[in-house]
């Protein structure tokens, strides 16, 4: 992960996962204590006018759940932008890292738990 697109705030440690949307990292936030967090980087092609409204729109729903601080919802501390070309954008979201995933979790979970199928 290079340090331009999340500047000297945030020092990867692992790559933790990948998707279809992009890279995960585990990193500390150098600016907080050093705490862990979960860098989420996603390749956004971008139209004439920006930023595609549906990326906006999906940032802006992470950002309205953190006023509900529920437990059972990953935080998101913050978003990081550069733009690589006209077309593409780097976006880094920064979450709050959790140390497991969620097959982890169900399969540790007690009876009688949700069901993976229910769940998928």
């Amino acid at each position: 992960m290079d340090k331009e697109s999340i500047g000297t705030q945030y020092e990867p440690v692992a790559e933790i996962g990948e998707g279809a949307y992009g890279k995960v990292y585990k990193a500390r936030d150098l600016k907080n204590g050093g705490r862990f967090v979960a860098l989420k980087r996603v390749r956004v092609q971008t139209e004439e006018e920006g930023m595609p409204l549906s990326t906006i729109r999906e940032v802006a729903v992470l950002r309205q759940l953190e006023a509900f601080e529920h437990p059972n919802v990953v935080r998101l501390f913050d978003v990081c932008t550069v733009s690589r070309t006209d077309r593409e954008t780097k976006l880094t979201l920064v979450f709050e890292h959790v140390d497991q995933d969620l097959t982890t979790y169900l399969e540790k979970a007690p009876d009688p738990g949700v069901p993976p199928e229910t769940i998928k």
